[in-house]
């Protein structure tokens, strides 16, 4: 790999640890100031409203300029973020709305950038190593960070630890800024061709948008509501933290294991391995949500989900190779985005909706079973683009 590539990989693992020191515990301290799971999902659903948006103009500035000011912005963003909770942290769940978009809008600046700089800094022939490195870099991280995290908040009162640890976030975020400066990328074309990003493309690109769809409804909604099922069976932060450590550690080596024995003749035995077992995971909510299928739940997902989820982003990617569209690379990326975020608002709508109007104790574990299974969906459509061929 160039060295832009291994700069990148730096740049991930401290954003990855510098989210995974604050991100679980702002839910879970959001979830402690209005005991709602409303609340929580709502702030989430604020993320994923306004993260296609600023895709959209994150690639203009990209564009404009080129690909590294978009993360540039997106890290300050962050730091803004962390500010506002650290000054408002008595008041914070009245301010679900703005604190939820502004995420929103720092991830969707960040994750324009890392996709078009993963794109540019790597090629067909080792973009499977790049993501699968990436997965293991990040999954170290994010083991490590909520760890951490839990054993400061767990050794002091009230609401001091999580203080430190939004702080501690802070401080990560600044330094990323200047880790930054170390990159610089080229751009292609001068202007954004909203036509491209509003259209589905080509009938190859339009299963990879339904797919992407389906996958959004999984993705990041499932683990925001693990992480506040478990802190209510648990009632501890340190229980969280373990469980976080322990499925990254897995999820890491899984990564590894992947990318090293994965070849491209493999990756749809990869899909379909990964998909089967991520459902078997989620089998065991839908019975109980309980500490004990949680725990199988976060082991069998962790080990699993890279067999699925590095093949279907290197899809991604040499399916714009293989059509020649690099000039038009930030455009399909925000394409992908709005897609992945179009499932993740319907799924996380249809949560509010249901505890808003089903007085069913169960509504959870049926949840849990309708969205861990949406990868089937979107492994139906990945099977029919032509980009497994060896």
């Amino acid at each position: 790999m160039s060295k832009k590539a291994k700069i990148l990989l730096v740049i991930s693992g401290l954003f990855a640890l510098g989210l995974g020191m604050s991100n679980v515990f702002v839910n879970v301290f959001l979830w402690k100031k209005s005991s709602s799971i409303i609340t929580v999902a709502t702030y989430n659903l604020m993320h994923y409203i306004f993260i296609p948006l600023s895709f959209i103009v994150g690639g203009w500035i990209s564009k404009r300029k080129n690909g590294i000011w978009p993360l540039r912005v997106g890290i300050i963003g962050y730091v803004v973020f962390f500010i506002t909770i650290l000054v408002f942290r008595n008041d914070i769940e009245n301010l679900i709305f703005p604190l939820g978009c502004l995420f929103g809008i720092s991830s969707g600046f960040y994750w324009l950038s890392f996709s078009v700089l993963s794109f540019d800094f790597t090629s067909i022939n080792n973009r499977d190593t790049f993501n699968g490195i990436n997965g293991c870099v990040m999954g170290i991280s994010n083991a490590i960070a909520p760890f951490i995290a839990s054993l400061i908040i767990a050794n002091f009162k009230n609401i001091s630890g999580y203080i430190i640890v939004f702080s501690i976030s802070l401080v990560l975020f600044l330094i990323l800024i200047l880790v930054s400066l170390l990159l610089h990328s080229n751009h292609y074309g001068e202007y954004l061709d909203i036509k491209k990003i509003i259209r589905s493309g080509n009938n190859q690109w339009k299963k990879m948008r339904i797919s992407t769809v389906a996958w959004g409804f999984r993705d990041v909604v499932i683990l925001f509501l693990i992480s506040i099922l478990l802190y209510k069976t648990t009632k501890s932060e340190v229980a969280l933290g373990e469980i976080y450590l322990i499925s990254y550690l897995i999820s890491s080596a899984a990564y590894l294991l992947q990318q090293k024995i994965i070849k491209p003749k493999r990756r749809m035995f990869s899909m379909h391995l990964g998909s089967i077992i991520m459902f078997i995971a989620v089998v065991g909510l839908a019975i109980r949500i309980s500490y004990s299928f949680i725990l199988i739940y976060v082991i069998l997902d962790a080990i699993f989900m890279p067999f699925f989820s590095v093949p279907r982003l290197s899809a991604i990617y040499n399916l714009l190779s293989k059509n020649h569209d690099e000039n038009m690379r930030t455009e399909y990326i925000i394409n992908n985005e709005l897609a992945l975020n179009l499932g993740r608002i319907i799924s996380t709508s249809i949560l509010i909706l249901l505890i808003k109007t089903i007085p069913y104790d169960n509504v959870l574990n049926l949840y849990l079973l309708f969205i861990g299974s949406s990868q089937f969906i979107a492994l139906f459509f990945l099977k029919k683009l032509d980009v497994w061929v060896n």
